[in-house]
């Protein structure tokens, strides 16, 4: 078979069996550096990938100048080799520079992939790098995302899936670097779908550098873990939370943020009451931002009934929000929560040993919020806060 290696055992190469089928995309026609468009080439590689197999991409770019796919297989590995580049054209033609669907137990490590526009600064909606739309136990690992207008990388679960369904789950994304992106999301953006985001997902060890963070869902999914990330120069909120529960959020790093550290509310695009809760915010670092931590427990649409239950902040510490541009004082703080329903809001809230710049007020707490422990918060004399 054309280009193909028996690959007997590595060390280097995460699922693999000890006996594989390896494939170099350059046997299918790509060449690197030479300016001519590879998308048919890297297409044909992986037509021709069974179950089991792997792709490998050597160093150099590689002009894509349309949408390449992988639909329905099982433990494909999609492995780079030096710094293997995956570029748009400018006149690439879809929207996603690689679409995988209905895919299990999938790595893609060590690839560059880039796009046309800094979505920091210029949003361009549908302007996307990696999709994986109802994929189980996939590993997206030491990767680079460079300028997308819309989403760097999209985990989610496929639109023809029923409605309320979750098809996306047990998702590990670690020690990538996004870069000049509008975000990183498991927000579904079919118009007039409702499926879920992904379950059982973590985001590990990654760089954000002008590019967000959205764990979105229009249906109920659970166990987000948010760790040792650090988000830095983002136009916009850092990270955004909508319906996810059973969320921890910790050893975070953030800094330099145009817009709130976390924002958590209900997502307006569902089509029913979703049941959420569950959010650990823990020993993060926050420094200069223009404003904290938002918590909308309902929106004025939603039929409450109880409250959203057990939100923990605690050990974290608050370095320079400014509050450009806010006018009001009850938004003035470090830590927020609103509701727009007449009765309920939030219940068992723990904010706690939390340390804070004494020239803001740290809480604003609305009146619907019960069952609320708040002790051993300390603010921090300006002179001696780390400027």
């Amino acid at each position: 078979m054309k280009g193909l290696i028996l690959l007997f055992a590595s060390l280097s190469l995460p699922i693999m069996n000890a006996q594989s089928n390896v494939y170099d995309v350059t046997y299918f026609g790509a060449i690197a550096d030479d300016g001519k468009d590879d998308s048919l080439a890297f297409q044909s590689a992986l037509a021709e990938l069974n179950d089991d197999d792997t792709l490998m991409i050597p160093n150099g770019l590689y002009d894509i100048c349309r949408t390449i796919s992988l639909f329905s297989k099982r433990n494909i590995s999609i492995i780079g080799a030096g710094k293997a580049e995956l570029a748009k054209c400018d006149d690439f033609v879809g929207e996603y520079l690689l679409y995988i669907k209905h895919t299990t137990d999938l790595m893609i490590s060590d690839v560059v992939f880039t796009g046309l526009n800094n979505g920091n600064s210029n949003q361009v909606w549908g302007e996307q790098g990696l999709y994986l739309a109802s994929t189980k136990n996939s590993m997206i690992v030491n990767n680079e995302f460079y300028h997308f207008g819309d989403a760097a990388l999209r985990i989610t679960t496929s639109p023809d899936e029923g409605k309320y369904a979750v098809g996306s789950e047990d998702i590990i994304v670690m020690k990538n670097k996004f870069q000049g992106c509008a975000q990183v999301t498991t927000t579904q953006a079919t118009k007039n779908t409702f499926v879920g985001g992904s379950n059982d997902i973590s985001i590990i060890e990654n760089q954000f550098v002008e590019c967000s963070l959205k764990l979105s869902s229009r249906t109920e999914v659970s166990n987000a873990k948010v760790i040792n990330n650090d988000f830095n120069n983002i136009n916009g909120s850092a990270v955004e939370l909508s319906y996810y529960s059973d969320v921890l959020f910790e050893n975070n790093n953030l800094s330099n943020i145009d817009g709130f550290l976390l924002n958590i509310y209900p997502n307006s695009r569902s089509d029913r009451k979703v049941s959420w809760g569950g959010l650990r915010i823990n020993h993060n670092q926050f420094s200069y931002s223009q404003q904290g931590i938002r918590l909308q427990s309902y929106s004025d649409w939603e039929q409450a009934t109880s409250p959203i239950e057990n939100i923990s902040i605690t050990n974290n510490e608050f370095q320079v929000i400014t509050f450009d541009g806010v006018s009001n004082p009850q938004y003035q703080t470090a830590i927020r929560t609103i509701t727009k329903d007449e009765r309920w809001s939030f219940s068992n809230v723990a904010i706690k040993n939390n340390s804070y710049r004494d020239e803001y007020t740290f809480l604003f707490i609305d009146k619907n919020v019960i069952d609320i422990d708040i002790e051993g918060n300390n603010s921090i004399p300006v002179e001696a806060s780390i400027d």
